[in-house]
């Protein structure tokens, strides 16, 4: 693949790993009665330093903001999959890479949730968390090994 391709392939990897998160956050909080909530808790624990993010409240211009460095967060990981790939076309050992890269990237925001707004965890669960960033890795890696033309069992074959 050309550079141009794996960033056009990042960027719709990534927007559908975002939108597949959103989708199920906005389900997650709509069956908890306050649509839009996690964006708008997650934008005041992140970027408002709020001491109770709950209490700051859900406002349109919170949960845009919050998309917006959501999807770009999203895409830089969907280019970053996309080049590790392209690799795979080459040589598909590198497949364990890309499982290395989803498996840390999973534990990373999970630590960074916990670490920095500690009060907002009874807010937002941990278990809503994990399924959400479970649900956006199925999607972008059934992207990629869709558009790759791989099997996930070849993950598991590589080091052969």
């Amino acid at each position: 693949m050309h550079r141009h391709s794996i960033i056009l392939e990042g960027v719709l990897v990534g927007l559908c790993g975002a939108a597949a998160v959103a989708i199920w956050f906005l389900i997650y909080d709509a069956a908890a009665g306050v649509p839009l909530r996690t964006p708008a808790l997650l934008w005041a624990a992140f970027f408002e330093h709020a001491r109770d993010p709950a209490a700051a409240g859900v406002t349109l211009g919170r949960v845009l903001k919050y998309t917006a460095v959501h999807g770009a967060v999203f895409i830089g990981f969907g280019i970053a999959a996309s080049g590790l790939f392209s690799l795979v076309d080459r040589d598909r050992r590198v497949l364990f890479a890309v499982f290395m890269l989803f498996c840390c990237f999973e534990v990373a925001f999970l630590a960074v949730v916990a670490v920095v707004f500690q009060q907002s965890l009874s807010e937002l669960e941990p278990w809503a968390i994990l399924t959400g960033n479970a649900v956006a890795a199925f999607v972008m890696l059934s992207l990629l090994f869709w558009r790759h033309r791989r099997s996930p069992a070849e993950l598991l074959e590589a080091g052969e």
